[in-house]
This record gives structure tokens, sequence and C-alpha cells, in this order.
């Protein structure tokens, strides 16, 4: 289900759009100064963490879907890849499996995007 959203754009003024119902809203865009094409639809975030010996818990991976629907074709998914750490050898085996989640994970947000485009095209 959709819906109608408008937002004041620098560029086009005011744009109304349709908002997919797997958009997470678009209030951080107001008042923001964006233009027609930074019209962003995100979803919620998809997290992985590791749980460390020596630094506790440490994030490795968020992803999200993305569609800027005056600017892109189809959407897309956002990834952001966090750890960059000296670790004891130990942790790593903790790693290498938070690694192989984070993988299931996006391979789920690329089949969701890809999901998402046959709706949209």
């Amino acid at each position: 289900m959709s819906r109608l959203v408008t937002l004041d754009t620098i560029d086009h003024g005011p744009v109304t759009f349709d908002c997919p119902a797997w958009c997470i809203g678009h209030g951080w865009q107001v008042g923001a100064g964006i233009g027609r094409n930074d019209i962003t639809h995100n979803s919620v975030r998809v997290k992985t963490v590791v749980n460390t010996e020596q630094h506790g818990l440490l994030p490795l991976l968020a992803g999200r879907v993305s569609w800027a629907p005056f600017a892109e074709l189809f959407p897309l998914v956002d990834v952001e890849m966090y750890l960059q750490n000296s670790l004891p050898a130990e942790d790593i085996t903790k790693v290498a499996q938070g690694l192989r989640s984070a993988a299931i994970r996006l391979e789920r947000l690329a089949a969701e995007a890809i999901r998402l485009r046959g709706e949209v095209l």
C-alpha cells in the first residue's frame, strides 16, 4: 500500500509522490533544502554486529533498500561496512561468523530490491 507524500524542494517547489509501503518515511527530508532528485525512499536498516572479547559489541555492517525515484530507475541496496580493528586471533572466528550472517542479510536485501524493481518498472 502506498501513500501520497508532499515535500518542498528547492528546484521544483512542492513535489507530491507515492511513497511505497516499505519506506520508513520522509521526516528526515522535511525542511532539509533538498532538490527533487534528492527525494529518497529508505527501508528499515538491517544490521550485523559481532560480540568480541576485547572490544565487546562491534558493528560489522548495515544495509537497506533505497530508491530515489526521480534520479534512479529502480531500488538499490545501500551498504555500510564498519569493522576496521586489530583483533586477537580468538575473536576472528566470531568476526567470520558475523560476516557469514551479514552475507545472508545482504542476499535477502538484494532479493527484496529485485522484487521491488518488478513493482517499479
